[in-house]
């Protein structure tokens, strides 16, 4: 079985740091990880509010890196 990890653009260093991968595609299916709301070079954001919005943009950027959008989620 093939598995790809996937990555919104420009957010290969953490995979290259830590080892992680924001989504795994295997065959048909998407397994997304969960989303933090971090800044794009991966720092915190320090705002709470921020934070939520940055993890759902960032859940969306994950999403449309594999071809994907909200509309494609079946579960969370």
């Amino acid at each position: 079985m093939t598995r790809t990890a996937i990555f919104p653009q420009d957010r290969h260093a953490l995979y290259e740091q830590h080892g992680y991968s924001a989504a795994i595609k295997s065959q048909d299916l998407l397994f997304v990880s969960g989303q933090v709301g971090s800044r794009e070079d991966g720092s915190p954001e320090p705002d709470f509010e921020k934070q939520v919005e940055r993890a759902f943009q960032n859940l969306a950027a994950t999403l449309a890196a594999a071809g994907c959008t909200f509309d494609d989620i079946i579960d969370v």
